[in-house]
């Protein structure tokens, strides 16, 4: 009888223990089999980067993706895709059309050169990570309040 109860007891606490792990697995990207490359490295006076990131994947009705992350260091692909399924995204879009720059030590700058990008394309738009200030040109004014990603 005891043993009986130690076995179901085990079973359930594995089974939980899979279950989180699967979520938790998946919720931080590590069945996404897209590609993830480094587009422009910006490093500002104050020793943080800023990194525009392209995700793609193979598949035809994949998501591609241009993201910004800023960190302290170039992130690899394997650290892009943890990134890209994390709250560390500042902006994120649809479009080919990114560029940063450093107004300042604490100030990053994301535009559109040569259009203008609309919301409907956009599905991160902080305006502050950290002690860093997120400016935008050419990018619709309004904050997207959500990130999934595809």
């Amino acid at each position: 009888m005891k043993t009986h109860r130690n076995r179901t007891i085990g079973l359930v606490l594995f089974a939980t223990a899979a279950i989180f792990l699967a979520g938790y697995m998946l919720f931080h990207g590590y069945f996404d089999q897209g590609h993830f490359e480094t587009k422009q490295i910006e490093w500002s006076s104050s020793r943080q980067v800023a990194v525009l990131a392209k995700r793609w994947d193979e598949q035809a009705l994949g998501g591609l993706t241009y993201f910004v992350i800023v960190d302290n260091h170039p992130l690899t692909p394997k650290e892009l895709k943890h990134a890209y399924h994390s709250n560390a995204v500042v902006f994120a879009a649809m479009s080919d059309c990114l560029h940063l720059h450093w107004d300042g030590p604490n100030r990053l700058s994301v535009a559109c050169t040569g259009s203008y990008l609309n919301q409907e394309y956009i599905d991160v738009e902080k305006r502050q990570s950290g002690d860093v200030t997120i400016a935008y040109s050419n990018i619709s004014p309004e904050t997207a309040q959500t990130f999934h990603p595809k």
